[in-house]
Order: C-alpha cells, then structure tokens, then sequence
C-alpha cells in the first residue's frame, strides 16, 4: 500500500510541487511562521532554522540511497565521473558573467541584484540528488549519477563559497548591484556557505552513507519505503515554507515584468545547463546510459539548498527565491522529458538486460 501510494506520488510529484506554490501564494502566513523556528545549539554552535533542519533530514536520506559498491565500481573508470563533478563546479563561472551582461539594460538594478544572486545560489550547489531517480526513468547509467551526486556534494564547502565570491564581483558597486548585499555575499562566502554546506548538506549525507553501511543490505530494503514517505512530505514541506515568502509578496505585490523576467532567466539558465551536459556526452563520445547520466548530472542542481540558504540570509530580498523557484520545476520537467519515450537521449536497456538498482534517493532536489 504505501509503495503503491509513493509510485503515484512520484509519478504527480511535479503537480503536488505546483500546488504547494500556489498554497503558498494564497496562505503565506503558516508557512512565515514555519520558517521563523529557530533551535539555539549549545556550545555557541549556532542555531539551525526548521528549513535546515528539514534538508538535512532529506539530505540524510538521500545518502540512504547510496550504495558504496556502486560508486567503488564507477571510480576505476573516473574519467566520466570527474567530467560531471567539474561540470557542476565550473558552470557559474560560465553562465554567470554572460547573465549579467544580458541584464544590465534592465531599468532596475535591484531586481537584476535579486535574479542573479537567485540564479547564482542554484548553479552553486550540488548535484540534486534527483538525478538519479530520473536517470533511472530514463535508462541512465545510475551508480555514474549517484557517485557525480556525491562527489559533488562533499566539494560544495568549496565550491560554494566559490561561486557567491564570484557573483559579489558581478553585482557589486562597479557592476550593478548594492554595497550592503556585495558585503552580505562576500560574508556568506567567507563565513555561512562553508559552515552551512557541511553541516546541512555533506555531513547529513555522509551520515546516511555510513548508516547504510552498518545496517547492510537486509535491513535497509525494510526501511527504504518509510524513509521515501517521510522523504516526500519533506519535500512538499520545504517546497511550501520556501516559497510563502516570495509567492506571497509577488500576489500582494504583484509585479509581472520581474515575474516573466525570473522565469525567462532560470529557463535559460536550466536549458543552457541541459544543454552542456548533452554536448560533453557527445564531445566524449558516451554510451546512452553515460550520455544520460552525464545530461541530467549537470542540469539538475540542489535547488532545496539554495532556497533555504536564500531564505536565510537574504530574507529582507524574497525576490532571490523567483529563480529558485523557477528553476526547481523547469528541471523536473526537462528531465521527465528526458525519460519520456520521445524525450529520451538514448535508449533504455532493453528488457531482457539486467535491470540496474533503482535508487530511493526521492528527488533532493
């Protein structure tokens, strides 16, 4: 019953996301309030939001779905893997500086401040962990993504920081932006994007690897459909109390040209993204399932994370989480046209093969 109920959910999870928005723009209010929840840790280490909670646990839950025998497997070939790890970490530099140049014809500096910082904060962050559930619809060659998704996630304290550096220069006082937020970027990327990605995004991870390895196979096919279920409603959750903010003021305030302009951005930027990773698969001459693999790995990226670091530290800008937004569900539909039968890259395994291991990772993204 409940793996029935969790194949359905799966299959209407892009409809259920879309609801939670617009839930969010109608009710705002709990979800504002959600967000406000604060856990003081002891000894000075901080405090941890409900929305970092949340990730952590789907974080964890992800690192659930990894199994270490497959990635042992694809790091003897690593050539690929490290293809997909550095695509990741270097599309910001990329695709960044040409955004800002696009927009600076935009009469409002404030508002091409937002998007790009909004835009940046999702090409920053890792692989989603969703990648390897479409990968698998599409007949990808899923222990490549999973092993791209953790590579890539234990490289985030780096990269991350990283990319914010970079965007501080592109929005910054000689480019287009303010001094207060260039001085909130550069402090994000010396002092809260490292801390925030070890604590909500790696170790959780690491965590989750480390219980599967003590639990063994056995146990955790028993566990697997709970840990989905409470998966999907931390996604549906985290998708609400992420959006209350930005989706409520946009209806309050309603402005359709910076509402056209975000989603025009992060499609550009989600397609450009796509578009790379098909054009290194075929650079590098992949099979279909790595051409999959490969396409998916470098379009899909965290985009949980990067709202509940935007929520965080630019809350005073709910304009940041339009692209986020945005960008989480152009994703998902770019890869579930990926898995479509007219959509697909190249062909799946054929029926009679062995059947690669379906991830539980349930869509981190």
């Amino acid at each position: 019953m409940i793996i029935r109920g969790l194949a359905a959910a799966q299959r209407w999870l892009l409809g259920l996301m879309l609801g939670c928005y617009a839930l969010a723009g109608v009710a705002p209010g709990p979800g504002e309030l959600l967000r406000g929840i604060r856990l003081q840790l002891p000894f000075q280490f901080g405090e941890v939001t409900l929305p970092m909670g949340l990730l952590a646990v789907m974080l964890g839950n992800a690192g659930l779905g990894v199994r270490v025998r497959d990635i042992s497997e694809v790091i003897r070939r690593p050539w690929r893997l490290l293809l997909g790890i550095a695509a990741n970490a270097l599309l910001p530099v990329v695709l960044l500086p040409a955004f800002a140049v696009f927009l600076r014809s935009w009469p409002d500096p404030l508002e091409v401040e937002c998007l790009l910082v909004g835009v940046m904060l999702v090409l920053a962050m890792p692989i989603a962990g969703g990648a390897a559930s479409w990968g698998q619809n599409a007949g990808g060659n899923v222990p490549l993504v999973v092993a791209m998704v953790v590579g890539s996630t234990a490289l985030s304290p780096l990269t991350v920081p990283l990319g914010l550096h970079l965007a501080a220069r592109l929005v910054g006082p000689d480019g287009i932006g303010s001094l207060d937020d260039t001085t909130r970027l550069d402090r994000l990327a010396g002092t809260g994007a490292g801390p925030f990605t070890l604590a909500s995004v790696v170790l959780p991870c690491l965590v989750g690897i480390l219980i599967r390895v003590l639990l063994g196979e056995r146990r955790i096919r028993h566990v697997l459909p709970w840990v989905k279920a409470v998966n999907l409603v931390n996604i549906l959750l985290l998708c609400y109390i992420n959006a209350a903010g930005a989706l409520g003021q946009a209806i309050a305030h309603p402005d359709p040209d910076l509402l056209a302009l975000a989603v025009m951005v992060s499609a550009a930027a989600c397609a450009l993204s796509f578009l790379l990773g098909r054009w290194m698969s075929r650079w590098t001459r992949c099979d279909a399932p790595d051409h999959i693999s490969l396409t998916l790995a470098t379009g899909m990226n965290n985009t949980s994370a990067a709202a509940v670091l935007a929520a965080a530290w630019f809350s005073h800008r709910p304009e940041v989480l339009l692209p986020i937004l945005s960008y989480s569900l152009l994703q998902k539909t770019m890869a579930g046209a990926m898995g479509s039968p007219t959509g697909r890259s190249g062909s799946a395994p054929p029926a009679d093969s062995p059947a690669q291991p379906a991830p539980h990772i349930t869509e981190t993204a």
